[in-house]
């Protein structure tokens, strides 16, 4: 009897344990991601997204130095969004009128969604996509995944490449082992032909567009 309130004992503690990790974990990466960090203009576009990207991306050619880096940034969003659009879900629409789960997120299931993602440029001139996620299957939390690249502009074979650099969880600075862990797990192959622009290596973490052959 003594043996068997201990067992129960301690599977009590262990469950608390692991309670508060989860609930301290959760808490570390929350983040808020609403409709007002989207590029406005990008969203609220009706013409042809893909079209307006390679515009875009042209541009470049006349640039000047202090100009390139924010075409960039013009460039990813028109691109992801066309790519969410055409090749993942074509009702996404989150500054829409419709209220729906079609119109406001990129995917969503029964256990977790994605509602954002999007493109800023830092302070160090680098590209970070933000990807804005969450779930209300067991627990609500909502937070974020920003993948910093650095960016080689190459004008004399008029091409742009983004190289991963590094990589955050919310505020949390993550291993690329960790990220390498993820997409061995999915189908890189149709990640990879989701971008309607450009070529998205997930092997080596590169994404290169020409500037005459987007």
């Amino acid at each position: 009897m003594k043996f068997l309130k201990r067992l129960i004992l301690f599977v009590l503690i262990l469950i608390a344990l692991i309670l508060t990790v989860s609930f301290i974990f959760i808490r570390s990466i929350e983040m808020s991601i609403t409709d007002a960090d989207l590029p406005q203009d990008v969203y609220e576009e009706n013409g042809n997204l893909l079209g307006i990207a390679e515009g875009k991306l042209l541009s470049l050619i006349l640039a000047s130095p202090e100009d390139e880096y924010t075409i960039i940034e013009e460039f990813m969003n028109y691109m992801i969004l066309d790519s969410i659009q055409t090749n993942i879900n074509s009702s996404y629409d989150p500054l829409g009128d419709l209220d729906t789960d079609e119109a406001n997120f990129v995917f969503f299931n029964d256990v977790f969604y994605i509602d954002y993602v999007f493109a800023t440029l830092n302070e160090d001139d680098q590209i970070v996509v933000c990807i804005s996620f969450g779930t209300d299957k067991y627990i609500t939390m909502h937070s974020a995944l920003f993948l910093n690249f650095d960016v080689d502009i190459d004008l004399i074979d008029l091409s742009v490449t983004l190289t991963l650099e590094s990589y955050y969880l919310s505020d949390n600075n993550l291993s690329l082992t960790i990220l390498d862990f993820i997409f061995n797990q999915l189908d890189k192959t149709s990640i990879e032909e989701s971008i309607t622009s450009g070529v998205l290596d997930l092997d080596d973490y590169t994404y290169t567009v020409s500037v005459l052959t987007p």
